[in-house]
Parts: structure tokens; C-alpha cells; sequence
């Protein structure tokens, strides 16, 4: 028996199969390889047949070969995400304030600074981050 690719927990697929190439021609900063293979990835996340699978039996009796799924790991991905973000956090939360179980904030950035923002990433984003960690650190 080959498990198939699980559909409940998916409903974001089919606007990810359906939609993918209209959104990489409204935003074409989307268009590389990098966003293709996490899209690829991410549609074929559960199916047995794209992503492979790992069977099991019963170490006694030797019956059964129940087959899970690969995952796909992708960051696009809800199901397979939330292991990374939950890794993520947990290291995170190691580096805190004392008491502090866990911190999430979100710094933006105004609408009519992104693209300058967008295009001097490297330089632009790394003196924001600096800025807002001593701005946290201070409050």
C-alpha cells in the first residue's frame, strides 16, 4: 500500500500550480532558479512518486510495509516549515534576556524606501538590522 499525497493539509498547492508563473510576471524578482526549485519542491511535497518515500515493517513478525512520504523541506512550504521555524525560535530563545521564553518582532521598512531598500539590500538592510538591535537593546 503506497500512501498518497496527502491533500488536507495542502490547500495552499493548487494556487501555488496555478499561479506561479502570473506572480513571477507581475514581480520579477522572482524569476530565478532559487524560487523555481522551492515552488518545485513545495508541489511536490507528500507525493510518494516525486519525492520518495521510506517504508516499514514490524520488526517481529517482518508483516506489513506501511510508506510515509519525503517531505520537502521547503520554505514555502507550511507543513515542512514549521519544523524550521520551531528550531529556529527554540535557538533563538537561547540567546534572550533571561525570563524571556520567546521574542518575535517585526522592524519594516516604509513603502517609498523598499525598492532603494530592495536594490542596496546588503548594504542598506545590515545598517537597519544594527540600528534596530541597539534600539531594542536600549528599550
Amino acid at each position: 500500500m503506497l500512501a498518497g499525497p496527502s491533500r488536507d493539509w495542502s490547500v495552499f498547492k493548487p494556487l501555488f500550480a496555478d499561479h506561479w508563473e502570473p506572480f513571477q510576471h507581475a514581480h520579477p524578482r522572482y524569476q530565478t532558479a532559487y524560487y523555481d526549485a522551492l515552488v518545485a519542491k513545495r508541489l511536490a511535497c507528500g507525493n510518494p512518486d516525486k519525492m520518495g518515500y521510506v517504508a516499514y515493517r514490524c520488526r517481529q513478525c517482518g508483516q506489513g510495509t506501511p510508506r510515509v512520504a519525503r517531505s520537502c523541506q521547503s520554505s514555502l512550504c507550511l507543513r515542512c516549515a514549521t519544523v524550521h521555524v520551531d528550531n529556529g525560535v527554540s535557538q533563538v530563545s537561547t540567546r534572550l534576556h533571561a525570563g524571556v521564553i520567546s521574542r518575535h518582532i517585526i522592524l519594516t521598512v516604509p513603502a517609498m524606501c523598499r525598492t532603494t531598500c530592495s536594490q542596496h539590500a546588503a548594504v542598506v538592510l545590515s545598517a537597519l538590522m544594527r540600528c534596530g538591535v541597539q534600539c531594542l537593546e536600549d528599550f
